[in-house]
């Protein structure tokens, strides 16, 4: 029982340190409502996403679901979050034990909320103790690995990470395990601890098993060629084992590892092309040891490099090699294009930064009693110097400023003691660590402060804008409760509060919105390049609504479009069936049911315009590749119209100067065709040009915002198409902002007098389908045969079962599913499964029984050589 007593006593130690270092979140939490939940991506991704699967899992649906954005295999599109997340697993089984005992309401979102705060106290619990044990590895004192483990985990960082993007942090737990695993090898000559780690890295996140690769490459090849003299593996003669060790690893986390990385494949964005500057200026933002945005470093760091008697020391001399290395390199954008996999910059690895400076300033606290008062002094100074220069310069104090010079004289007084009374050596250490870590609690604090807790983030993530009009409300709630009660369950709503494109996940209904870093690349080329649906703010992370376009609306079955009273963005034949208070509420005159069927096929080859394929899908079924030429394409009217510019002026055939906001060209409609069309389409080549900025084109009052062109989040999409309607004066004024050089060309204009969606309507019969548990049941209504289209995402994957008989589906009409039936089929049964998983299932297990054999083969081996030494 005495061996438990000490591990158990770390252990509350460090849930105790992580409390307190949590304790200005939660003060601001049960004071002020403070979410630890960021305004943009915690509270539009992660939180929506997080009930979203809960909610599936919890019915028993674990792979492909309708109410998935447009539908979709959330299992794989959703691994780059917490689909595959271990800490999210075990958070989702707790929360289900706590929801059937009545302790939590899952549906209610403040419990996803306070959840967070929870779960990120236990985790960097979890961070301390295997950095703790890391650095007991290394042989350092229980003072120095405690110094350690409470630095990096408690470092700003991990908060920023948290607060974010929790599934980022989960590094910190898995970082000093690789490395402690990489180094347990290295001294004992054991396996399993680095097959275990790699397996758990690659299968918890496909994206930050990539930093975790880059990042053990790193540590290994320094200590590769920087032998400990304990090391009993040392030099190229440790690259085999390891690389087998990697290897089982990694064939080990297949079962999740192989659908996230096919994830990241299945996307699309467009390569980065913006430039890359070599170095970032040294400046208020990237001053690493005050207080920036991202990561502040402490000021021993710096004293700690300067004090040479110490590199004598292997460890000391290791940390600060590690820590120079990364110290210059949080300067080089180059190196964070290399580690988000050479695309755009992005600073998401500096928890590496975090770490080895965490175990420079340990092994410093480790060899501190070693240092006369004259050195330390010395090297105190410019350190100390360096940070009040930086306070000065930016003229910005802040309050941790104060306390080095109080952590400076409490280890002066150390030392003087410790030189007058050789027995209290112990307390030299113990005290000058403790003001060391007072200090990082304080340095993380501040930042809290400053850096998260800024002005947007108390003003939208708190308890009250949670549930408020522009998030969520009991009224809205209510609203779309009614909706629901009023539809079939396989018609859609199309709603979303304001921006907020993930409110079908938290709201629970069969929305058209998806906010996510990645979703399946046919949904992309189905949004914005197949049918050109607008986006107001582009983003390639989004997708929503139709556009305002009845045409889609009606293909994707919504039923009722809910908007506030001021948007004013509904298609035609959308009538306004209820008004409560902001909220107006309007039901589709033409919808089609979701499952249709059809034995006239058209070549999507041949289909140029989104109108045409608009018109193809809704007379027939659109093929690649096979099928007749689709007769009725729509006439193109751009030279029947009169086009003028106002506050701007040509300079070619296709660019345009804009002289002021929202100069830009009118075009003048004949009556003729206002009179033979309902609604026109207009497709427009737009792009930006110098001074390169954020840009908007108003089209007769809708103002679509489109991204800089070096901005990562753009679509790469130019060519746009809006459905318009001329004004009282049959004008269209296309008005940009702001002044400046533009790519601007009038491609196209066509009529729709809604002719085509009206014969389908009264064309349609009541097929439907059920989706419960993953299945898809297709329930059929009279019909000639062909193929039911059903009008939901196509994923490599799914089978139907036909009269009793298996049939492969197949991609139509851009991205929908269809199925090959005859005339007397009445039920289809939809199911779908990730390619290839039972392959990676048994490749899997394969790996782990292959990875004990081989680890304990390898153990096995190294002891008879050294019985024979």
């Amino acid at each position: 029982m005495r061996r438990y007593i000490q591990p158990i006593g770390f252990i509350v130690l460090f849930l105790c340190m992580s409390l307190i270092g949590h304790a200005y979140i939660l003060y601001r939490f049960f004071a002020d409502g403070l979410l630890f939940t960021g305004p943009n991506d915690g509270m539009e991704q992660m939180v929506p996403i997080q009930m979203f699967l809960y909610e599936k899992w919890s019915e028993g649906t674990f792979f492909y679901a309708t109410d998935f954005g447009l539908g979709g295999d959330f299992f794989t599109d959703l691994s780059y979050y917490f689909s595959t997340n271990f800490i999210f697993i075990l958070t989702a089984g707790t929360t289900w034990l706590l929801s059937i005992t009545h302790l939590v309401d899952s549906k209610d979102m403040m419990y996803w909320f306070t959840q967070a705060w929870v779960v990120s106290i236990l985790k960097c619990t979890g961070a301390m103790i295997a950095t703790y044990y890391y650095a007991r590895q290394l042989k350092l004192q229980h003072i120095a690995s405690v110094v350690f483990a409470v630095s990096f985990a408690m470092s700003p960082l991990y908060f920023r990470f948290t607060v974010y993007w929790p599934f980022f942090s989960d590094v910190f737990i898995l970082l000093p395990l690789l490395i402690l695993s990489i180094e347990r090898f290295l001294k004992s000559g054991k396996l399993g601890l680095f097959i275990i780690i790699t397996a758990i890295s690659f299968a918890n996140n496909f994206y930050f098993a990539y930093y975790q690769v880059l990042m053990g490459l790193i540590y290994y090849s320094l200590r590769m060629f920087h032998a400990h003299p304990d090391d009993q593996k040392s030099g190229m003669k440790t690259v085999l084992p390891l690389g087998v060790a990697a290897i089982l690893g990694v064939g080990s986390s297949l079962f999740f590892f192989f659908h996230g990385a096919r994830s990241f494949f299945n996307n699309q964005r467009i390569p980065f092309d913006g430039d890359i500057p070599l170095i970032e200026p040294f400046n208020a933002n990237t001053n690493l040891f005050y207080d920036n945005y991202l990561i502040v470093i402490s000021y021993v760091v710096i004293q700690a490099l300067i004090t040479f008697k110490l590199y004598r020391h292997f460890y000391f001399r290791l940390f600060a090699i590690l820590s120079i290395f990364t110290i210059i390199a949080a300067f080089i954008p180059y190196v964070d294009s290399i580690f988000n996999g050479f695309s755009a910059p992005q600073k998401r690895w500096h928890y590496l930064l975090a770490f080895v400076t965490s175990g420079f300033v340990a092994t410093y606290v480790q060899h501190f009693k070693s240092l006369s008062r004259l050195t330390y002094s010395l090297t105190a100074i410019p350190a100390m110097a360096f940070i009040f220069i930086s306070a000065y310069v930016y003229d910005r104090v802040v309050w941790w400023v104060y306390l080095m010079p109080l952590v400076f004289l409490i280890g002066l007084f150390v030392l003087t003691i410790a030189r007058h009374d050789n027995k209290r050596r112990h307390f030299v250490t113990l005290s000058f660590a403790c003001a060391l870590i007072i200090l990082q609690l304080a340095i993380s604090a501040v930042f809290i402060k400053h850096q998260i807790f800024h002005t947007d983030h108390e003003k939208r993530a708190n308890t009250f804008y949670a549930q408020a009009s522009l998030y969520n409300t009991p009224l809205q709630q209510s609203l779309v409760d009614q909706m629901n009660a009023e539809k079939r369950e396989d018609e859609r709503i199309d709603w979303r509060v304001n921006e907020q494109d993930n409110t079908p996940m938290y709201q629970h209904f069969k929305g058209l919105s998806l906010y996510s870093s990645i979703f399946d690349r046919q949904l992309i080329e189905f949004y914005y390049r197949y049918l050109m649906i607008n986006l107001k703010e582009e983003s390639v992370s989004r997708y929503q609504s139709t556009g305002s376009r009845s045409n889609i609306a009606s293909l994707l079955s919504v039923r009722y479009l809910m908007e506030k009273d001021y948007q004013r963005q509904q298609p035609a034949y959308f009538e306004k069936v209820h008004q409560y208070g902001q909220y107006v509420m309007y039901e589709n005159q033409y919808p089609l049911p979701p499952v249709r069927v059809s034995n006239q096929y058209y070549n999507g080859e041949d289909l140029t315009t989104p109108i045409d394929r608009e018109h193809a899908m809704l007379d027939g079924v659109v093929l690649d590749h096979q099928g007749q030429t689709y007769s009725q394409q729509a006439q193109n009217l751009v030279h029947e119209v009169e086009m003028t510019t106002h506050d701007a002026q040509r300079t070619a055939s296709d660019r345009l100067t804009v002289t002021e906001p929202n100069g830009g060209v009118t075009l003048q409609l004949p009556d003729t065709l206002r009179e033979q069309y309902e609604d026109f389409y207009l497709v427009v080549y737009f792009k930006r040009h110098a001074p390169d900025s954020n840009s908007t084109l108003d089209v007769n009052g809708y103002k679509n915002h489109r991204l800089f062109n070096n901005s990562k989040y753009r679509t790469g999409q130019n060519t746009l198409l809006y459905r318009v309607q001329p004004d009282n004066n049959g004008q269209i004024h296309l008005g940009i902002s702001p002044t400046g050089s533009y790519q601007l060309n009038i491609q196209g204009l066509y009529g729709e007098d809604y002719n085509t969606l009206k014969r389908a309507y009264h064309n349609k019969a009541p097929h439907h389908y059920e989706a419960h548990q993953g299945k898809i049941k297709v329930q059929l209504a009279e019909h000639a045969g062909g193929m039911a289209v059903i009008n939901i995402p196509y994923r490599k994957g799914m089978t139907a079962i036909v009269d009793g008989h298996a049939v492969t589906p197949q991609k139509v009409n851009g991205m929908m599913t269809g199925i090959k039936i005859g005339p007397h089929i009445k039920q289809i049964d939809v199911h779908y499964r990730p390619p290839y998983f039972i392959t990676m299932v048994v490749l899997s297990i394969i790996s782990i029984i292959s990875s004990i054999l081989y680890s304990r083969w390898y153990q096995h081996k190294q002891s008879r050589k050294s019985e024979k030494h």
